[in-house]
């Protein structure tokens, strides 16, 4: 009896020294979740006229060590129950409290963001911790919303980052209502002429280089008014790359009654633009047109930027706000190789070539231009030696290149005459940042005393490669 209590006081200290020594309670269960709560309680999120904003907190409860991504989706576009097809998909708008989360990276802003599907919404630290924070769904301009009751669906995404644990999914009913009272028509409201209220600029396409914005001027105004814009910050892409304030530009155009002072392309700038004023007495124009054009961005960063053009209206000392127009701009993707001549397949001659002569000079120009900010590399594949038509080839230490540039932003690989091997050769690296660069490789052949006379060449290809 005795030795049967001893054993048992052993095991029971055994198991307390290997629950201290894991950190954990022995039998602990892996916890890996996603929980979400209306601030103002209830278990879906009802919005209408009194109740334009609602509040969501987010709460990620995990103590597996596993960074992880929260992603928003939509399950379900808000569709009007009474007019099927009719969404409230440009005035469906979230925000974050800014400061609602403690250890990771909230990713979205203060401001209204239209809600869209697989947008990233957060980031934890690299410890994976445990979490929460704060959204603020709501409808904006409700003056533009046609009246009923919608109905629609928000998911909510925790996914852990290089880890094969599985995904965890909440999701979140959303009920509008919309009276017939806000359907009345703004006193002034912006449009793109094609009825939408996002902005798309490309300079690559013809048909988006620019595009007109029509403002539309609703009633008669007792008083002198102004309409001002602003931009909700610069142009980010999701990968938080910036476009500057210059990236577009604007002109107000169709001006009779009222007065603008931008009637020539002008930039953005980082404050307000007071871009059109009625006459003293209020009297304005029914409509005017701004026209949005894109400014050369070669120099710029691959990618989709995006902001909001905010809108107000200015009179008699008081200002409220219109309705905010998207805009986005898209700088497409460049990763050129140049090489002189245009074509990347380039056949190395020398002509004439005689024994004992000084040596000759072969050049070529590579220039490569890109925009994808990642770094690259310029190889060349030497298809076979310097050879004539009879199948005599120039010894390999006669037959030498080396790469020469000025002001080169990257690594060339041969600075001095290095051997033209058969097969692939490096002969630049750019630097981190990828930026844009030109060099000129020089092929030098020496002639060796017992060489018979003749045309010597090979064939060459450049390749450009991101690494």
């Amino acid at each position: 009896m005795r030795y049967i209590l001893k054993t048992a006081i052993f095991l029971v200290i055994l198991v307390a020294c290997l629950a201290y020594h894991s950190g954990r309670p022995l039998f602990a269960v892996d916890i890996f979740d996603l929980s979400t709560t209306l601030t103002e309680g209830g278990y879906r999120l009802e919005l209408d006229e009194a109740n334009v904003y609602k509040g969501l907190q987010l709460a990620i409860s995990s103590n597996v060590a596993t960074r992880y991504e929260i992603f928003q989706r939509i399950n379900r576009p808000l569709e009007n129950k009474e007019m099927p097809g009719v969404t409230l998909r440009d005035n469906f708008v979230v925000r974050a409290l800014l400061g609602t989360n403690k250890f990771g990276t909230l990713h979205f802003s203060s401001t209204d963001t239209l809600v869209r599907s697989d947008d990233r919404i957060y980031t934890s630290d690299t410890a994976g911790d445990a979490d929460t924070m704060t959204l603020v769904y709501g409808i904006n301009n409700l003056q533009d919303v046609q009246p009923g009751h919608y109905m629609g669906q928000v998911a909510f995404v925790l996914s852990p980052v290089s880890s094969t644990r599985s995904q965890v999914l909440k999701t979140l009913d959303v009920y509008v209502t919309i009276s017939e009272k806000e359907s009345k028509k703004p006193r002034v409201e912006f449009k793109t002429a094609s009825g939408s209220q996002s902005i798309l600029l490309n300079g690559k396409r013809e048909d988006s280089k620019s595009v007109d914005v029509v403002a539309t001027v609703n009633g008669k105004f007792r008083g002198m008014f102004n309409i001002v814009q602003s931009l909700a910050g610069q142009l980010e892409s999701p990968d938080g790359a910036r476009l500057d304030y210059e990236a577009v530009n604007f002109t107000v155009r169709q001006v009779s009654r009222g007065t603008t002072n931008f009637s020539q392309p002008t930039p953005f700038s980082l404050g307000q633009q007071n871009i059109y004023s009625s006459s003293p007495s209020g009297e304005a124009d029914t409509s005017f047109v701004i026209t949005y054009n894109i400014a050369d961005l070669t120099n710029k960063k691959a990618g989709r930027y995006r902001s909001n053009i905010q809108y107000s209206l200015d009179g008699s000392g008081v200002r409220s706000a219109l309705n905010n127009l998207t805009l986005e701009v898209e700088n497409e993707r460049v990763f050129d190789l140049l090489v002189s001549p245009v074509d990347q397949k380039y056949a190395i001659e020398f002509y004439n070539v005689k024994a004992g002569e000084p040596p000759k000079i072969s050049e070529v120009s590579v220039e490569v231009n890109t925009n994808t900010g990642k770094q690259y590399q310029v190889s060349q594949e030497a298809y076979s030696e310097l050879v004539n038509s009879e199948g005599l080839t120039v010894p390999a230490q006669y037959f030498t290149l080396s790469t020469q540039g000025q002001d080169i932003k990257g690594n060339l690989k041969i600075a001095d005459n290095q051997e033209v091997k058969k097969g692939n050769t490096v002969l630049y690296v750019s630097n981190v940042n990828g930026d844009p660069d030109k060099f000129k490789i020089a092929y030098k052949l020496e002639s060796p005393p017992d060489l018979k006379a003749g045309d010597y060449s090979t064939k060459i290809t450049y390749t450009l490669l991101e690494i």
